[in-house]
Protein backbone atom coordinates (compact mmCIF):
# COMPACT_ATOMS: atom_id res chain seq x y z
CA UNK A 1 0.00 0.00 0.00
CA UNK A 2 2.73 2.44 1.00
CA UNK A 3 4.62 1.94 -2.23
CA UNK A 4 1.63 2.27 -4.56
CA UNK A 5 2.79 5.68 -5.69
CA UNK A 6 6.36 4.47 -5.89
CA UNK A 7 5.26 1.68 -8.23
CA UNK A 8 4.09 4.24 -10.79
CA UNK A 9 7.44 5.97 -10.49
CA UNK A 10 9.22 2.66 -10.94
CA UNK A 11 7.37 2.00 -14.19
CA UNK A 12 8.37 5.40 -15.52
CA UNK A 13 11.93 4.87 -14.37
CA UNK A 14 12.13 1.50 -16.06
CA UNK A 15 10.99 3.07 -19.30
CA UNK A 16 13.94 5.44 -19.16
CA UNK A 17 16.36 2.98 -17.60
CA UNK A 18 16.59 5.10 -14.48
CA UNK A 19 16.27 2.00 -12.36
CA UNK A 20 19.85 1.20 -13.29
CA UNK A 21 21.15 1.95 -9.83
CA UNK A 22 24.46 0.55 -8.69
CA UNK A 23 24.90 0.02 -4.97
CA UNK A 24 27.22 -1.89 -2.68
CA UNK A 25 25.79 -3.72 0.33
CA UNK A 26 28.71 -5.36 2.10
CA UNK A 27 27.73 -6.26 5.64
CA UNK A 28 30.62 -5.53 8.02
CA UNK A 29 32.99 -5.32 5.07
CA UNK A 30 32.57 -8.92 4.01
CA UNK A 31 30.97 -10.62 1.05
CA UNK A 32 27.16 -10.96 1.17
CA UNK A 33 26.18 -12.23 4.60
CA UNK A 34 25.70 -15.99 5.02
CA UNK A 35 22.15 -17.15 5.46
CA UNK A 36 20.39 -19.77 7.49
CA UNK A 37 17.16 -21.63 6.92
CA UNK A 38 13.71 -20.40 7.85
CA UNK A 39 13.43 -23.22 10.35
CA UNK A 40 16.49 -21.92 12.20
CA UNK A 41 15.53 -18.29 12.68
CA UNK A 42 12.01 -17.82 11.32
CA UNK A 43 12.98 -14.71 9.35
CA UNK A 44 11.42 -15.05 5.95
CA UNK A 45 11.96 -11.70 4.29
CA UNK A 46 15.59 -11.74 3.17
CA UNK A 47 17.37 -14.06 0.79
CA UNK A 48 20.80 -14.49 -0.70
CA UNK A 49 20.17 -16.98 -3.45
CA UNK A 50 22.36 -18.39 -6.19
CA UNK A 51 20.81 -21.84 -6.27
CA UNK A 52 17.08 -21.02 -6.40
CA UNK A 53 16.42 -22.28 -2.85
CA UNK A 54 14.56 -20.43 -0.12
CA UNK A 55 16.66 -19.07 2.76
CA UNK A 56 16.68 -16.29 5.33
CA UNK A 57 19.17 -13.72 6.51
CA UNK A 58 20.35 -13.30 10.07
CA UNK A 59 19.28 -10.22 12.02
CA UNK A 60 20.85 -6.98 10.82
CA UNK A 61 23.36 -5.49 13.25
CA UNK A 62 23.35 -1.90 14.50
CA UNK A 63 25.78 0.20 12.50
CA UNK A 64 27.12 3.72 12.72
CA UNK A 65 29.11 3.83 9.50
CA UNK A 66 28.83 2.94 5.85
CA UNK A 67 29.61 -0.70 5.05
CA UNK A 68 33.06 -1.22 3.56
CA UNK A 69 32.75 -1.22 -0.22
CA UNK A 70 30.18 1.57 -0.41
CA UNK A 71 30.98 3.97 -3.21
CA UNK A 72 30.69 6.96 -0.87
CA UNK A 73 31.89 7.77 2.62
CA UNK A 74 28.67 8.29 4.51
CA UNK A 75 28.18 7.73 8.22
CA UNK A 76 25.16 7.37 10.44
CA UNK A 77 25.04 9.93 13.22
CA UNK A 78 25.63 8.69 16.74
CA UNK A 79 22.53 10.71 17.63
CA UNK A 80 20.38 8.23 15.70
CA UNK A 81 17.69 6.68 17.89
CA UNK A 82 15.60 3.52 17.74
CA UNK A 83 12.94 1.95 19.96
CA UNK A 84 13.94 -0.95 22.19
CA UNK A 85 14.54 -4.15 20.24
CA UNK A 86 14.79 -2.44 16.85
CA UNK A 87 18.07 -2.82 14.95
CA UNK A 88 19.14 -0.78 11.94
CA UNK A 89 21.77 -1.20 9.25
CA UNK A 90 22.33 1.62 6.75
CA UNK A 91 23.39 1.14 3.14
CA UNK A 92 24.41 4.37 1.35
CA UNK A 93 24.62 4.77 -2.41
CA UNK A 94 25.05 7.71 -4.76
CA UNK A 95 24.80 7.64 -8.55
CA UNK A 96 23.80 10.15 -11.20
CA UNK A 97 20.14 9.55 -10.47
CA UNK A 98 19.92 9.33 -6.70
CA UNK A 99 21.59 9.85 -3.34
CA UNK A 100 20.01 7.18 -1.21
CA UNK A 101 20.22 5.47 2.16
CA UNK A 102 18.63 2.04 2.39
CA UNK A 103 17.72 1.10 5.95
CA UNK A 104 17.48 -2.58 6.84
CA UNK A 105 15.33 -2.61 9.97
CA UNK A 106 15.05 -5.75 12.08
CA UNK A 107 12.31 -6.20 14.65
CA UNK A 108 13.89 -8.07 17.56
CA UNK A 109 11.50 -6.57 20.10
CA UNK A 110 9.64 -9.83 20.63
CA UNK A 111 6.33 -8.40 19.43
CA UNK A 112 4.73 -7.31 16.16
CA UNK A 113 4.79 -3.60 15.46
CA UNK A 114 4.50 -0.70 13.06
CA UNK A 115 7.44 1.60 12.39
CA UNK A 116 7.59 5.37 11.98
CA UNK A 117 10.91 6.40 10.43
CA UNK A 118 12.53 9.80 9.96
CA UNK A 119 15.88 10.44 8.29
CA UNK A 120 17.76 13.77 8.27
CA UNK A 121 20.71 14.40 5.94
CA UNK A 122 23.73 16.63 6.68
CA UNK A 123 26.58 17.89 4.50
CA UNK A 124 30.29 17.95 5.39
CA UNK A 125 29.83 21.23 7.27
CA UNK A 126 27.12 19.72 9.46
CA UNK A 127 24.31 21.69 7.82
CA UNK A 128 21.03 19.88 7.31
CA UNK A 129 20.33 19.50 3.59
CA UNK A 130 17.28 17.23 3.59
CA UNK A 131 14.73 15.34 5.64
CA UNK A 132 12.22 12.62 4.85
CA UNK A 133 9.84 10.30 6.67
CA UNK A 134 7.91 7.09 6.07
CA UNK A 135 6.05 4.39 7.95
CA UNK A 136 5.80 0.61 7.65
CA UNK A 137 2.85 -1.37 9.00
CA UNK A 138 2.72 -4.96 10.24
CA UNK A 139 6.39 -5.70 10.89
CA UNK A 140 6.37 -9.17 12.44
CA UNK A 141 8.68 -10.07 15.31
CA UNK A 142 11.96 -11.50 14.08
CA UNK A 143 11.61 -10.11 10.56
CA UNK A 144 13.58 -7.53 8.58
CA UNK A 145 12.21 -4.86 6.27
CA UNK A 146 14.00 -2.64 3.75
CA UNK A 147 13.12 1.00 3.15
CA UNK A 148 14.87 3.66 1.07
CA UNK A 149 15.33 7.35 1.86
CA UNK A 150 16.69 9.79 -0.72
CA UNK A 151 18.06 13.33 -0.67
CA UNK A 152 18.53 15.67 -3.63
CA UNK A 153 21.69 17.16 -2.09
CA UNK A 154 25.08 15.60 -1.45
CA UNK A 155 25.32 14.46 2.17
CA UNK A 156 28.03 12.89 4.31
CA UNK A 157 26.03 12.12 7.46
CA UNK A 158 22.51 10.91 8.08
CA UNK A 159 20.55 10.65 11.29
CA UNK A 160 17.61 8.29 11.69
CA UNK A 161 14.86 7.93 14.24
CA UNK A 162 12.86 4.69 14.23
CA UNK A 163 9.88 4.48 16.58
CA UNK A 164 7.87 1.30 16.97
CA UNK A 165 4.22 1.15 18.02
CA UNK A 166 1.37 -1.32 18.09
CA UNK A 167 0.39 -2.33 14.58
CA UNK A 168 -3.13 -1.88 13.20
CA UNK A 169 -2.54 -4.66 10.65
CA UNK A 170 -1.75 -8.33 11.05
CA UNK A 171 1.82 -9.33 10.08
CA UNK A 172 2.21 -11.90 7.29
CA UNK A 173 5.93 -11.98 6.46
CA UNK A 174 6.50 -14.88 8.84
CA UNK A 175 4.04 -16.97 6.78
CA UNK A 176 5.74 -16.33 3.43
CA UNK A 177 8.50 -18.47 1.97
CA UNK A 178 10.51 -17.36 -1.03
CA UNK A 179 12.39 -18.92 -3.92
CA UNK A 180 14.63 -16.82 -6.19
CA UNK A 181 15.73 -17.90 -9.67
CA UNK A 182 18.72 -15.98 -11.03
CA UNK A 183 18.85 -15.46 -14.79
CA UNK A 184 21.19 -13.46 -17.00
CA UNK A 185 19.55 -10.07 -16.65
CA UNK A 186 16.80 -10.57 -14.06
CA UNK A 187 15.57 -12.56 -11.10
CA UNK A 188 12.25 -14.36 -10.78
CA UNK A 189 10.82 -14.21 -7.27
CA UNK A 190 8.29 -16.82 -6.09
CA UNK A 191 6.44 -16.25 -2.82
CA UNK A 192 4.20 -18.86 -1.18
CA UNK A 193 1.70 -17.99 1.54
CA UNK A 194 1.77 -20.78 4.12
CA UNK A 195 -0.53 -18.97 6.53
CA UNK A 196 -4.27 -18.46 6.85
CA UNK A 197 -4.32 -14.71 6.17
CA UNK A 198 -4.08 -13.15 2.69
CA UNK A 199 -0.78 -11.30 2.29
CA UNK A 200 -1.57 -7.91 0.75
CA UNK A 201 0.56 -5.43 -1.19
CA UNK A 202 3.68 -7.58 -1.07
CA UNK A 203 6.68 -5.75 -2.52
CA UNK A 204 10.31 -6.75 -2.59
CA UNK A 205 13.68 -5.03 -3.03
CA UNK A 206 16.45 -6.78 -4.98
CA UNK A 207 20.14 -6.02 -4.46
CA UNK A 208 22.26 -7.38 -7.31
CA UNK A 209 25.85 -8.52 -6.65
CA UNK A 210 28.84 -9.25 -8.85
CA UNK A 211 31.78 -10.99 -7.17
CA UNK A 212 30.61 -9.88 -3.76
CA UNK A 213 30.04 -6.25 -4.72
CA UNK A 214 26.59 -4.71 -5.00
CA UNK A 215 26.18 -3.47 -8.57
CA UNK A 216 22.48 -2.71 -8.82
CA UNK A 217 19.10 -2.38 -7.15
CA UNK A 218 15.50 -2.65 -8.28
CA UNK A 219 12.13 -3.52 -6.76
CA UNK A 220 8.76 -4.91 -7.76
CA UNK A 221 5.53 -6.42 -6.43
CA UNK A 222 4.48 -10.05 -6.10
CA UNK A 223 0.70 -10.39 -5.99
CA UNK A 224 -2.38 -11.55 -7.87
CA UNK A 225 -5.08 -9.41 -9.50
CA UNK A 226 -6.50 -8.69 -6.04
CA UNK A 227 -3.16 -7.28 -4.88
CA UNK A 228 -2.55 -10.19 -2.52
CA UNK A 229 -1.12 -13.66 -2.11
CA UNK A 230 -3.94 -15.89 -0.94
CA UNK A 231 -3.45 -18.64 1.66
CA UNK A 232 -1.86 -21.68 0.03
CA UNK A 233 -1.10 -19.80 -3.18
CA UNK A 234 2.21 -19.06 -4.86
CA UNK A 235 2.70 -15.86 -6.84
CA UNK A 236 5.66 -14.98 -9.04
CA UNK A 237 7.09 -11.85 -10.59
CA UNK A 238 10.37 -10.82 -12.17
CA UNK A 239 12.70 -7.94 -11.51
CA UNK A 240 15.23 -6.77 -14.09
CA UNK A 241 18.86 -5.74 -13.74
CA UNK A 242 19.80 -2.67 -15.81
CA UNK A 243 23.45 -2.21 -14.87
CA UNK A 244 26.55 -3.03 -16.84
CA UNK A 245 28.77 -6.07 -16.34
CA UNK A 246 26.04 -8.41 -15.16
CA UNK A 247 25.52 -9.96 -11.74
CA UNK A 248 26.05 -13.37 -10.18
CA UNK A 249 24.01 -13.22 -6.97
CA UNK A 250 21.06 -11.38 -5.47
CA UNK A 251 19.68 -10.51 -2.07
CA UNK A 252 15.95 -9.98 -1.67
CA UNK A 253 13.90 -8.35 1.10
CA UNK A 254 10.11 -8.52 1.01
CA UNK A 255 7.23 -7.18 3.04
CA UNK A 256 3.43 -7.37 3.02
CA UNK A 257 0.58 -6.84 5.43
CA UNK A 258 -2.49 -8.72 6.55
CA UNK A 259 -6.00 -7.70 7.54
CA UNK A 260 -6.82 -4.58 9.52
CA UNK A 261 -7.08 -5.33 13.24
CA UNK A 262 -10.26 -3.73 14.59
Amino acid sequence: MKKAIALVCAILMAATALTACGRKIIKNGDAPAPVSSAAENNQNNAVVDSSSSAANTNSAADTSSAPVGSNVKVEASKNSKVSDGIKVEGIPFFDEYSKTIFLLITNDSGKDCSLDINVDFFNAEGKIVGTTSNSIDAVGKGTTVCEDFSCDEVFTTYEYKVVSSESSYAPVDQDLTMDVSILTNKVIVSLTNNGKTPAKYVWYDVFFYNKGQLVGHNYSYCEDSDSEIKPGATERSECSFYGEGGFDDAKVYFHGEGDYIS
